[in-house]
């Protein structure tokens, strides 16, 4: 029997996964799909040099989960058309990466699953497919709490303290280690291929220096709090006061401070959401997709389901 392909595309890194009955197998990792040129031929050069090193011949199911790279329908289906020849695939699907991180965090079942990564999202999903999604509209207009948005804010105050506009803190430091001369950062950055990459990786600063440093500190409890937020938003969909089930999946919700920032908040202003730990990650999520004959509840999220 043929195995499945599940696949995790976000922005910074790209993992890839043989999987059989929903459960991952051997994982491949790469880069992320940042090329805004040609987004689509990309991902199908990245994943077949992922399959060629995992070594099947054909899948049965390529489940793939992905940010918004790509411009309209049409466009995902074209993809998921040459994705089913290239990799001899029986079925293609192709869906946001937040409906992978919800059935993976949920293991398929209704709720709000907000994905924490370079940006931010929640998925509210009812048990009879009606969803609605909060935030997740990109760096320039949202991803409010995410990992560029943290790290945004830690080199803002870096550069204000280094400017004698703010307060001291250990941000400066630590961005001058990272990134030099801070009376050059701007030429030295703005000229790097992939900025938001880099941006958000200076979140693991901030983070880091959040239990010692007042504004670090201030900086990731306000991202807890915007992560609150769009969950509470999220879970709109249904009744005031409802028990609903809540899950948070990402790298960026290990971080100890921004994890309790985050309970916290969510504690204070919707006690009636329940909050449980993932039971798997989006490439889980994906694995679990391809095994299912019919999407079910996630049907309508697809971009792209294409079929031999």
């Amino acid at each position: 029997m043929r195995p499945d392909l599940a696949v995790d595309v976000g922005q910074t890194g790209l993992r890839v996964a043989t999987a059989s009955n929903g459960q991952v197998d051997r994982v491949w990792t790469g880069d992320g799909v940042t090329d805004r040129a040609d987004p689509g031929g990309t991902l199908l050069a990245a994943l077949t040099r992922a399959v060629g090193e995992l070594g099947d011949e054909g899948y049965s199911t390529v489940a793939i989960g992905l940010t918004s790279v790509l411009g309209d329908s049409d466009s995902y289906r074209r993809l998921a058309e040459r994705l089913l020849e290239a990799l001899a695939a029986q079925r293609v699907m192709l869906c946001g990466d937040v409906v992978t991180a919800h059935a993976g965090a949920l293991a398929g079942a209704p709720g709000v699953v907000l994905a924490a990564g370079t940006g931010a999202i929640a998925l509210a999903l009812t048990d009879d497919g009606t969803a609605r999604q909060v935030d997740g509209w990109g760096h320039h207009f949202g991803d409010a709490g995410g990992g560029y948005w943290i790290g945004s804010r830690g080199i803002d105050a870096a550069m204000r303290c280094h400017d004698g506009r703010g307060p001291t803190t250990a941000l400066t430091p630590r961005a001058a280690a990272i990134f030099g001369d801070l009376d050059t950062i701007a030429e030295n950055l703005y000229s790097k291929p992939h900025l938001v990459r880099v941006i958000a990786g200076f979140a693991r600063e901030v983070l880091e220096l959040a239990a010692t440093d007042e504004t670090a500190g201030r900086i990731v409890a306000d991202a807890g709090a915007e992560l609150s937020d769009t969950v509470t938003a999220a879970a709109r969909l249904w009744p005031p006061d409802a028990s609903v089930t809540v899950s948070a999946t990402g790298n960026l919700l290990t971080a100890p401070a921004l994890s309790a920032a985050f309970s916290a908040y969510l504690r204070e202003r919707a006690p009636h959401l329940r909050l449980v730990p993932p039971a798997a990650d989006g490439l889980g999520g994906a694995a679990l997709l391809a095994s299912m004959a019919d999407p079910g509840r996630y049907g309508k999220l697809m971009r792209a389901v294409v079929r031999r």
